[in-house]
């Protein structure tokens, strides 16, 4: 009896490539793509507006303090009261790290006899005294006195802290 002869086995096939583009075409196409979103990165980092650097302390209540007296002629007694002691108020809590901003004016003086000298400690005393007239009462101040107490609190924006005992 006659066999057929079986048909010859055939070797395995090695791998098939079965992306559709060249090689050379997908790194172009890859580095294509990381070029524009590069782009786009940089063009919105820099298309957003730059942060407005803070001013230190001093500077900063000097600028405030020359706002308010370019708007004095026409404030009310009340509305100046708060902005000045807001001004001089964020200085000392800002340049000194006191707690001036949430404390009332007797708790803050009470608190103060390390950080400043007796004149200086004097001199807010009165400031506070004087802007606590106008925020709280809503005394009446003529513009010359607003002016003055626009003074006192320049004074003491642009006097350094100096402990009780300490020579100047």
């Amino acid at each position: 009896m006659n066999q057929p002869t079986p048909a010859p086995i055939e070797d395995i096939v090695g791998p098939v490539w079965f992306w559709p583009y060249p090689l050379w075409m997908t790194a172009a196409g890859a580095i294509l793509v990381l070029a524009v979103v590069t782009g786009l990165a940089v063009w919105l980092l820099r298309r957003r507006p730059a942060r407005p650097k803070s001013l230190p302390p001093r500077e900063a209540a000097v600028r405030d303090l020359d706002g308010l007296a370019g708007r004095l002629a026409g404030m009310e007694p009340y509305a100046f009261g708060i902005a000045v002691s807001d001004v001089l108020r964020t200085y000392l809590t800002r340049q000194h790290g006191l707690r001036a901003t949430t404390q009332t004016s007797p708790e803050f003086l009470a608190g103060l006899s390390a950080r400043f000298d007796a004149a200086t400690r004097e001199r807010l005393a009165g400031f506070l005294g004087r802007t606590d007239l106008l925020k709280y009462a809503r005394a009446e101040a003529a513009e010359a006195e607003m002016r003055e107490v626009l003074e006192t609190a320049r004074g003491l924006v642009n006097q350094p802290a100096t402990p009780e005992g300490a020579t100047r």
